[in-house]
């Protein structure tokens, strides 16, 4: 047994989470998330399983069926700078495992926006930044591109905001103490009556394709979208003046997805949306499936805007379905 990435603790002899089924609520004045993630593997395994973490407090870790505590232990402080914290946890013939978990506002993944600091400057926003391994700063995983999962998502979020993220939104609707794990009473604070809070919303969403951790992606604000095409929106902020400039910008997009599809073959993903962020987005762009970030700069005015999009849609094919197997190749996603 061995490391299989340089850079996470996920180990060869342990099996790969198939699928995570996450319940994420989002607390805004401390900037952080309280989580539940149920990981599911492709069979029974006995003996430990490393998961990667950073910046994470893991409340329990329990059997999914039964409820019973899972022994896990967490590498002590200090933590890898740049890996974070090994966790640690014992199985005995399971075949999924229910993490109970809280965020740090300092998580490397998360940009918590205060309302000062958004183009309405009314109400706040997060977004995230994964790549390259930063998705083990929001939940516990195996985050090495050679871990590919599917997930579903619940994000409990203030009403008069909305989320959006790199995957199929199924539906939006009012929380019910039905959405809350029996494992909410592990964290030591209320979180089953904060989940049914008067005030809140549930947003869900499936990802129904395997993709690597650093994939993973959302972003809740007060959104709005206009539609560009048989197969995109634009999002932003719910600001018409942002809406209609990103809109005119990116007009052009069904037709380089066409273009696109008599060069390398159908476009897997169904549809490619993009959300224009606030200024503070690092990047030019990120290439999340089904969702691209872009950073409001690329709004020119004349739709060159558009070349930043077509390189984030060639990695629909080259980097999103074909990827890198390690951090260490992270180049040839490039």
């Amino acid at each position: 047994m061995a490391p299989i990435d340089p850079h996470s603790y996920t180990d060869s002899g342990h099996p790969l989470a198939t699928h995570i089924a996450l319940s994420l609520y989002f607390d805004f004045p401390s900037s952080t998330i309280h989580g539940a993630a149920t990981l599911t593997l492709p069979g029974p395994h006995t003996g430990p399983l490393s998961l990667d973490t950073r910046s994470l407090t893991i409340h329990k870790v329990l059997c999914p069926k039964t409820l019973t505590p899972l022994p896990f232990s967490l590498s002590p402080p200090p933590s890898d700078p740049i890996k974070g914290a090994l966790l640690s946890v014992s199985l005995h013939n399971h075949a999924s495992l229910l993490l109970l978990f809280s965020t740090s506002s300092s998580s490397s993944a998360l940009q918590w926006l205060s309302p000062p600091q958004t183009f309405r400057k009314a109400l706040p926003f997060v977004y995230t930044q994964c790549q390259s391994i930063h998705a083990r700063s929001i939940f516990p995983c195996q985050d090495t591109p050679a871990a590919r999962i599917r997930y579903t998502a619940a994000l409990n979020v203030p009403r008069q905001l909305s989320a959006v993220m790199s995957a199929r939104h199924s539906s939006r609707r009012d929380p019910s103490p039905d959405d809350a794990v029996a494992g909410f009473d592990g964290f030591g604070f209320d979180l089953k009556s904060m989940w049914c809070g008067e005030g809140r919303a549930v947003e869900e969403f499936v990802m129904e394709q395997p993709i690597p951790p650093y994939l993973f992606a959302f972003a809740v604000g007060e959104l709005g979208f206009r539609e560009v095409g048989p197969r995109t929106r634009v999002y932003s902020e719910n600001v018409p003046e942002v809406l209609e400039s990103a809109a005119c910008e990116f007009a052009g997009t069904e037709e380089m997805m066409r273009q696109a599809e008599s060069l390398f073959g159908v476009y897997e993903w169904e549809r490619f949306d993009l959300l224009v962020l606030p200024p503070s987005f690092p990047y030019g762009g990120m290439e999340n499936p089904r969702m691209v970030f872009l950073t409001p700069t690329v709004i020119k005015g004349d739709a060159s805007g558009a070349q930043v999009v077509a390189h984030e849609l060639a990695h629909s094919w080259t980097g999103n379905l074909i990827t890198n197997t390690n951090n260490d190749h992270f180049w040839l996603n490039e």
